[in-house]
């Protein structure tokens, strides 16, 4: 049934192809819930993020095609108070939309009101490794932008929670003005977790709302165990070699172990087209907002929206088309007193590098959009971090092809040229034709 869904939201991203549209808001949430999760865990590790073309073009444009689901499925659905806006929220992941199918979604329905803003957390998904939550923001008023600010999850035991990742999507946004949102909070953990009682704090912001609540809340005793293959299987993709070590699935998502040889002159930055397919060919692809997590220099977590509640004959892990540099290439350098670009990988896609105060912008040239932000940690002359306010990517010119990226510096005064900046992604690719068969 999901593969009309595939369809569906393929043509909407050809759709989204030719709008020109700032997404600036898209990254400073991004960057809001990443901050969080950086500054809560203790062992540290460097997240990827990314969100599908397809969400974003959701997230700037009013969806309003119907995605159709089967009839029992659409039965099941509409006989549950409520679960409509449930599924409407996750109709992207098969993973957790199978979860609601197979009686795995919980209901919580712990609320608080002030001041005319009542916040509902309507539910949640869970395993092992992570919660997703589900809530709504119901307010006296229209407002046509309210957002959850902060967020803070605890253990009512005191058990301590390793939070490896945590996002809270975009603010929400109607130019009518609307009295109702609805929305996910997503919690990942860097170990399993034994707690069943927690403790939420949020900070949400609107049009006349600046409000923090706090309440407790329950899961269920019972959360699946997740279910680990061990593969071990040997990879080499134009030169580049790599071993899959093992694919753990949970029902929230997979998670890919993959470790790369050291002696690889590439650095490999994104599986772009990972997937697991069963033998019927149905497909289960990558999810939005946090796609992998870098363990070590050469060892990386990429996640894959979850087959769990499905249980084919054979499995196997395909991937064709990865991003990748040359490691002497993985930094952009920039010096931002003469304005000239001092490093970056082949090709020469970055250009027209312009300093003004605190505002770093440069110009991206590919044939195609590019759908992902490339920067990741940045330093000085002297390895003092840069600190980044907000970062922009503005819509995409397919007549030039180009787009304007960049980032503002926090106190570039106090910071020595050159800067370092981390490729986390890049229009550049390497392509084979892998198959791991994972049963």
């Amino acid at each position: 049934m999901y593969e009309k869904e595939e369809d569906k939201l393929n043509d909407f991203k050809k759709a989204y192809d030719d709008i020109s549209t700032p997404l600036d808001a898209l990254d400073n949430a991004i960057s809001s819930g990443f901050q969080q999760a950086k500054s809560a865990k203790q062992k540290p590790r460097k997240m990827k993020w990314i969100m599908s073309v397809a969400m974003v073009a959701i997230i700037v444009i009013t969806f309003v095609t119907s995605i159709r689901v089967s009839p029992v499925f659409a039965q099941y659905v509409t006989s549950i108070p409520g679960m409509e806006k449930i599924v409407e929220l996750i109709r992207e992941d098969k993973g957790m939309m199978s979860a609601v199918k197979n009686d795995y979604y919980q209901e919580i329905a712990v609320s608080k009101e002030k001041d005319g803003l009542e916040v509902v957390i309507d539910g949640a998904i869970a395993d092992e490794n992570g919660i997703v939550l589900f809530y709504t923001l119901n307010t006296d008023k229209k407002q046509k932008e309210i957002s959850i600010g902060e967020t803070h999850l605890e253990s009512s035991s005191g058990e301590v929670l390793d939070l490896s990742s945590v996002s809270f999507g975009m603010p929400h946004n109607s130019e009518e003005g609307k009295k109702t949102y609805s929305g996910t909070i997503e919690y990942f953990f860097e170990k399993p977790f034994k707690s069943r009682e927690f403790e939420i704090d949020l900070k949400i912001t609107g049009d006349s709302f600046n409000e923090e609540f706090s309440f407790p809340f329950k899961i269920k005793e019972d959360i699946r165990e997740k279910k680990t293959f061990e593969l071990n299987k040997d990879v080499t993709v134009e030169g580049q070699n790599m071993t899959i070590l093992d694919a753990t699935v949970y029902p929230l998502r997979v998670a890919v172990h993959v470790k790369m040889d050291p002696g690889n002159t590439k650095k490999i930055l994104a599986f772009e087209d990972m997937r697991l397919v069963d033998e019927r060919g149905e497909t289960w692809g990558k999810t939005n907002g946090v796609v992998g997590s870098e363990i070590a220099e050469n060892e990386e977590i990429i996640y894959l929206q979850s087959n769990y509640f499905h249980d084919p004959e054979r499995l196997y892990l395909v991937f064709s088309r990865m991003q990748a540099i040359d490691k002497d290439k993985r930094k952009l350098v920039v010096d931002t007193e003469e304005e000239v670009i001092l490093n970056q990988p082949n090709g020469n896609k970055l250009r027209n590098l312009e300093i003004n105060g605190n505002r770093v912008s440069l110009s991206l040239h590919t044939e195609k959009r590019f759908s992902y932000f490339m920067f990741g940690k940045m330093s000085d002359n002297t390895g003092k971090e840069v600190t980044t306010e907000r970062s922009f990517t503005y819509g995409y010119r397919p007549d030039k092809g180009m787009a304007e990226i960049g980032f503002n510096m926090k106190g570039s005064d106090q910071l020595k040229s050159p800067i370092s900046i981390e490729l986390e992604f890049f229009p550049n690719w390497i392509t084979g034709d892998e198959k791991v068969r994972i049963k």
